[in-house]
């Protein structure tokens, strides 16, 4: 039996209904983007010491409307991005201030010196580029693993992926493109992952289009990507959202994806440039799952469901994937 857990945590800084919120890969720095009369406001969080101690450590505003952020590794500094309803993706990154509580650039959103927590204060995010990744609005926006450069994959409303690479990831301000591919039908293709890095595989990328997901691998010799398994949902649903679990030594390889109100997860075998695909487990909720996430080690996975709910499975002793936890957070009617 699953436990559940109704705490919650409120950031009083908030503009304003989020459209979507990103951590990094520490997860103690958060990255939130609001919509506004003029456009989109972006606020960046760091935690404390406890994991309520959530502060504000930056805010700005842009005239683009913002849907989607990323944070690229640390290991090329705080870098943020964002996908925008007109194709572009802006990218910002964090550079010191001259003056300790001085102005941020305009447009960049400083913050002053008494949002210092978790080492923000004195600095602030500056815009570095902005992609053109075509016409169409942006409905995911992925970084690649570390290890593979600061790549930055965008998938678009009209069935293209676009990957962008930074010419200098020291300071990633000039950006050319990598690829751009068909992968899928107009207004179908949600969802888009990464394959966590493993020595001697080359690149892929899992993509939603429509009732399948498709699974893309980078071949240098032929400078192109080339399809190397289909995973079908199997329930009438088109794929909203896909996240792939880190390799460590397994036989095989774990996919979760989120489609309809089932959350389906999949084993991925054999060689990587055809791959077997079995489904192992349909997971059904309420209400439509917009969103999974595996841990750190591939151990456990998340589903997020539009009916404000996060519910955690682990497969039990015998193979049968079980619920450990759930978590209901509430709704803007439930909170004083």
């Amino acid at each position: 039996m699953s436990n559940v857990l109704e705490n919650t945590v409120e950031l009083p800084e908030l503009a304003g209904p989020a459209v979507d919120a990103a951590y990094d890969v520490s997860g103690r720095r958060m990255a939130t983007c609001v919509p506004s009369s003029s456009g989109c406001i972006i606020q960046v969080y760091e935690c404390g010491s406890g994991p309520d101690a959530w502060t504000q450590v930056a805010a700005w505003e842009t005239d683009l409307q913002v849907t989607h952020l990323a944070w690229a590794h640390p290991e090329y500094g705080r870098v943020l991005a964002g996908a925008t309803t007109s194709g572009a993706v802006l990218v910002w990154g964090q550079v010191p201030e001259l003056q300790l509580g001085g102005p941020g650039a305009a447009g960049a959103g400083g913050e002053d010196s008494s949002g210092g927590g978790g080492g923000g204060g004195g600095a602030y995010y500056q815009p570095l580029a902005m992609l053109n990744c075509g016409g169409a609005a942006c409905s995911a926006l992925v970084f690649a693993p570390r290890q593979s450069g600061l790549l930055l994959a965008a998938l678009l409303e009209d069935g293209h992926l676009a990957v962008h690479e930074a010419e200098d990831v020291l300071v990633p301000r000039a950006w050319s493109l990598h690829s751009k591919i068909r992968v899928g039908p107009r207004g179908q293709c949600r969802g888009l992952c990464w394959r966590p890095f493993s020595p001697g595989v080359p690149p892929m990328l899992c993509v939603g289009g429509g009732p399948h997901a498709l699974v893309w691998q980078y071949v240098l010799a032929l400078n192109s990507w080339q399809i190397v398994a289909r995973v079908d949902t199997g329930n009438g649903h088109n794929v909203e959202t896909v996240h792939w679990a880190a390799p460590l030594g397994r036989s095989a390889e774990l996919l979760a994806v989120g489609a309809g109100r089932d959350l389906l997860i999949y084993s991925l075998a054999g060689d990587t440039a055809s791959l077997q695909v079995e489904q192992l487990a349909a997971l059904g909720h309420a209400e439509a799952v917009w969103k999974v996430e595996w841990d750190l080690w591939g151990n456990q996975v998340a589903a997020a469901t539009e009916g404000q709910e996060v519910h955690v499975y682990k497969p039990n002793l015998v193979g049968a994937w079980v619920e450990l936890a759930s978590v209901r957070g509430q709704g803007p009617e439930e909170q004083e």
